[in-house]
């Protein structure tokens, strides 16, 4: 057999119980072995995973005792699945296999491990600190495996990975061997190019095969909030757990996650457990074994449970409220029905926030639409990648505690291809800065800068390992339990303005807080019909320009297109539909931009995506001082807009507009910490290439 004689000690652990390869493994496994690099684009399912690990492990045979391969993950939950699906095949091929990241580290001992799975911040934390055992293990690193590129592909995390890798290069004194993995790519050359770093071009091998959708989108309506409750377990009841027994729903926000889950576990007849980022890694474990034995049960999750994370064969699944991009759409729905080539999914759109106020049931209505048609056509959001110089500053950083010293040369020197707003010049910049808020010191005599005590403070509270944004955290404690037991944490903004005696909804469930001290918040769990919500400060997802602009086509195309879609919808929906398209369809058509006056407001119908649309409501904000909100199709005032006016607002105007904003972009962009400590041009040079100022203006000519 051909196979077996191409992987003659490994073939029996990874492919005895198949029925022959699949195609992603046809494909990709004679590259590999070649040591090719190799972007694998292929569907949720097809084996990928198993197509270059078993051809790695061949060749980590021949280097017995040494550290082969990274694995590289986006988050640790996919690691623990990993690892659990790889331990014990790797085992029978006499290769050990470890875990590195922020909860876990199992890379020490006596048996080097071939393979290590970790994420970027600790592949950083390894480069950076180099104690012993984890310096002699990536010195003989020859190959690296990145699993779901597309999630770094164009964002920060992204570029720190990718200089992470020619650091890593330049420590191994070595070219490596560099492999992508993932299901939903927009532009594999771009995403090739951007793995690639100093080596050899990747070859993309895309593997055919969209799964069938069956679609049913309906809205969930109440007319008093007080009565929403019963309604949504009544609708979930009736249409999807009367048809499935698995069921794993997802939301866009811990809030609605929490809502559901404490409002469904009262009155659905099946258990009911929650899924996301913030709660405690023990919790989520015990929340995936649960899930993945039961025979009838619901999971509610946020994007926690895209990744392929093993929760066993998912019956159904539900969306409620539309996700904001088409790959998190693909991934989403790819979760269910695995052993069919169907995905049965819900569309969920709400009538009201668990908040009390009212949803806009008519934005998740078209985003459903859109992301399904471009499912169907194959068409999903690209990604740039911006100039963002606060990974450039935590490189720098990272590079000092490396080396106890630093200098540009050394930046350019470790990240042999260096991203083209990096120059020498800049990075002087951005090192001096630092050392005039007394976080570094330059030594002119060795015309190097070293750290200060402030750098080693920072350094301590760990603000150099990642360019993830976000808030400070505090524990929750559930003290419901003989032992006092870690539960979830919460923005530390938010707890310390708990007070003993409120009642909170955390975990899914209603919890008296008893006690808030510097240890953390202390809960107990108690049965409750009122609580309040967690507050969490998260800025909303934007949706991108593809996105909107298909929202827009769904209001233009022809009927028959429109009906052609693997959609169902309720009469809500139907006529919804209908009276919009009837409303805005014909102006769109022969117009970009139009606007209307609608229940007491001026709409501007712009279609072009969050980030532009919240740019134009501030400068409308700014400029003619009128109250205007904005989401990813629409800019609504509470007055007429002069739109030669806003036509005539100048780049330079723009740029000011921005300066003066930096504070409001920090939050609503979830800017990393280390953003703060960028020279004052720098930081609205990062926001302007963001935000793609060039295409606002675009935009705003054709108002």
């Amino acid at each position: 057999m051909r196979w077996r004689h191409l992987l003659p000690r490994v073939y029996d652990a990874f492919f005895a119980q198949h029925f022959g390869l699949l195609p992603s493994q046809v494909e990709t496994i004679p590259k590999v072995l070649k040591g090719e690099n190799v972007l694998l684009i292929a569907p949720t399912g097809s084996g990928k995973t198993e197509a270059v690990v078993a051809p790695i492990a061949e060749r980590a045979l021949d280097f017995r005792g040494q550290t082969y391969a990274l694995y590289i993950v986006p988050t640790r939950a996919l690691i623990n699945d990993l690892e659990t699906r790889l331990k014990e095949r790797l085992a029978q091929c006499e290769l050990r296999l470890a875990v590195r990241h922020g909860e876990r580290n199992t890379i020490r001992g006596k048996v080097v491990p071939s393979i290590i799975l970790t994420t970027p911040e600790s592949l950083e934390v390894m480069l950076t600190t180099q104690p012993d055992y984890a310096r002699d293990r990536l010195r003989d690193v020859r190959a690296v495996i990145v699993d779901e590129t597309h999630l770094f592909h164009g964002t920060r995390r992204g570029l720190q990975l990718y200089c992470l890798l020619e650091r890593l290069k330049h420590y191994t004194k070595h070219p490596l061997q560099r492999i992508g993995l993932s299901a939903t790519v927009a532009n594999p050359q771009a995403v090739a190019e951007f793995l690639q770093g100093s080596d050899a071009p990747l070859e993309i091998v895309s593997v055919p095969g969209r799964r069938k959708m069956e679609v049913y989108i309906s809205h969930l309506f109440s007319p008093r909030f007080d009565n929403f409750a019963d309604a949504t377990a009544a609708q979930i009841h009736q249409d999807v757990l009367a048809n499935h027994r698995k069921v794993l729903i997802f939301a866009n926000t811990r809030v609605q996650c929490d809502w559901l889950a404490w409002q469904l576990s009262e009155r659905v007849n099946v258990p009911v457990l929650l899924h996301y980022s913030s709660l405690h890694r023990d919790y989520r474990e015990w929340v995936e074994r649960e899930f993945r034995q039961a025979r009838r049960a619901v999971c509610v999750s946020t994007s926690t449970l895209e990744l392929g994370v093993d929760i066993g064969d998912i019956d159904a699944i539900v969306l409620w409220s539309a996700p904001h991009t088409v790959s998190s759409f693909l991934q989403r729905i790819g979760r269910g029905n695995r052993r069919t080539d169907t995905s049965v999914v819900y569309c969920i759109c709400p009538q009201w926030h668990p908040s009390g106020e009212l949803a806009d049931a008519e934005d998740d209505t078209l985003r459903f639409l859109a992301l399904i048609r471009s499912a169907v056509n194959g068409n999903i959001e690209t990604h740039t990648f911006p100039e963002y110089y606060s990974v450039i500053l935590q490189q720098l950083a990272a590079l000092c505690i490396q080396f106890h010293s630093v200098a540009p040369d050394a930046f350019l020197a470790t990240v042999q291809r260096a991203p083209q707003f990096a120059h020498e010049e800049t990075l002087h910049e951005i090192l001096n800065y630092l050392a005039s808020n007394d976080i570094l010191a330059y030594n002119s005599r060795r015309q190097m800068w070293l750290p200060t005590d402030k750098f080693h403070r920072m350094r301590g509270i760990g603000l150099f390992w990642s360019n993830i944004g976000g808030d400070s955290t505090t524990v929750v404690i559930d003290e419901s339990e003989e032992r006092n037991i870690p539960l979830a944490e919460l923005p530390r903004e938010y707890a310390v303005g708990l007070n003993p005696g409120r009642i909170v909804v955390l975990a899914g469930k209603p919890r008296l807080v008893t006690q808030v001290d510097h240890s953390g918040v202390r809960v107990l769990e108690l049965q409750h019909d009122t609580a309040e919500l967690a507050r969490y400060f998260s800025p909303p997802e934007p949706t991108p320009g593809e996105v909107a602009h298909g929202m827009r086509d769904i209001l233009t195309i022809p009927d028959t297109e429109l009906a052609a879609l693997p959609i169902q919808c309720d009469c809500w929906t139907k006529e919804t539909l209908k009276e919009m398209r009837h409303r805005l369809g014909a102006e769109l058509k022969t117009k970009s931009v139009i606007s209307k006056w609608v229940d007491g407001r001026w709409i501007l119908y712009t279609f072009a995506g969050s980030l532009v649309n919240w740019v134009v409501s501030d400068i409308i904000r700014d400029d003619q001082n009128i109250s205007a909100n904005a989401d990813s199709w629409r800019i609504s005032c509470a007055n007429q807009v002069d739109t030669q006016r806003l036509q005539s607002i100048t780049p330079d105007w723009l740029r000011g507009m921005v300066e003066r904003r930096v504070g409001t972009y920090l939050q609503r962009l979830s800017l990393p910490p280390l953003f703060r400590y960028l020279p004052r041009h720098l930081q609205k040079r990062e926001i302007e290439t963001i935000l793609d100022i060039g295409k606002v203006i675009e935009r705003i000519k054709k108002i």
